[in-house]
């Protein structure tokens, strides 16, 4: 599903290729005052728009072309010296395009651009600066989606020891670095090590933030993925539909976040044999699905794909052949 440009970024895309029109980029070498000088008025007049919500998949069309003005800019900021890390509703944009990249499944790009941001920030405003730290955990997020949750692992762990330095094991930063740390353990099939972190976190986050901060829902659902590698399906189920509930009264039925705990619902059930309850709950959720995020985001095809092995396990092979295709037996999940 294509959503349309917001009005305030496509006038924005505008005014920034004007800019670049009307002030042909010079030779860096030659005359870098004037590249810096264009360079900078359109990092502020992309800095000057309205952020959107990253998570809202009818933004996602206008990130695709902020992403593509941010990628073009910070290749001209770094020849000609321009700071990225100001002003800092620019830092707010970047930290969105990093999410977006990472939601959006676009990993590689959001590993190549976070690496560029991170690199900047660390030498201009510190590597224990807020934003700097923000800028990290971006970068652990693609790198843990593209797979490699071991750099992930380690990248938060340096974020986790300084925001605790400064803020104390307790503050909803230190919580949150925490809560990314057991989801990378899990991923590394490490999962005693993650169930001693995610049930710590869980704790801490109920007794801080509350059952219904985002953080602590985030710190559950990781706690239930571990006790699904512990094989301990009946456990996850219980908290998987505590997530859910939670999910639709702050977020509503069909956001993605309800959504992506409802997937995981259809998850535990196919692990413990129900399978047409699990057939259910997949075959209600796939359409709705694609009505929100359309039907090649990753929650749709990891729902099309679960839907298929329950089909398969019902013995019901020829619609589970055409509910998936050729695609492969798992995918990601971004539910984060």
């Amino acid at each position: 599903m294509t959503h349309p440009v917001d009005p305030a970024v496509e006038q924005a895309h505008a005014d920034v290729l004007d800019l670049f029109r009307q002030n042909p980029v010079r030779d860096p070498v030659v005359d870098p005052a004037g590249l810096a000088a264009v360079c900078r008025a359109a990092r502020d007049r992309l800095a000057a728009m309205p952020v959107l919500d990253a998570d809202d998949p009818r933004a996602w069309t206008s990130y695709e072309l902020i992403t593509a003005d941010v990628q073009m800019l910070l290749g001209y900021l770094r020849e000609v010296d321009v700071p990225s890390s100001e002003p800092q509703r620019f830092r707010s944009l970047l930290v969105s395009v990093l999410w977006y990249l990472y939601k959006t499944g676009k990993d590689e790009p959001g590993v190549f651009l976070a690496e560029i941001v991170h690199r900047d920030w660390e030498a201009r405003i510190g590597e224990p600066h807020a934003d700097t730290l923000t800028a990290a955990e971006r970068l652990s997020a693609c790198l843990h989606a593209r797979g490699d949750a071991k750099q992930a692992l380690s990248l938060l762990k340096r974020v986790h020891l300084l925001r605790s330095r400064t803020r104390g094991d307790d503050d909803p930063g230190t919580l949150l670095t925490a809560s990314n740390m057991g989801a990378c353990l899990n991923y590394l099939d490490d999962f005693q090590a993650a169930f001693r972190l995610n049930e710590d976190t869980v704790r801490r986050c109920e007794r801080r933030l509350g059952k219904d901060h985002e953080t602590t829902i985030l710190a559950t659902k990781n706690l239930a993925d571990t006790f699904c590698g512990l094989g301990m399906y009946r456990n996850a189920l219980a908290l998987y539909r505590d997530i859910h509930r939670r999910r639709e009264r702050g977020a509503g039925e069909n956001s993605l976040a309800a959504l992506h705990a409802e997937a995981n619902i259809a998850f535990a059930l196919h692990k413990l044999g129900e399978h047409e309850a699990a057939r259910a709950v997949n075959e209600a959720l796939l359409p709705r699905f694609e009505s929100v995020a359309g039907k090649d985001y990753l929650g749709t095809k990891r729902t099309r794909n679960q839907l298929g092995e329950s089909l398969r396990a019902l013995g019901r092979e020829d619609e589970a052949d055409e509910v998936q295709g050729r695609m492969p037996s798992s995918w990601p999940n971004r539910s984060r």
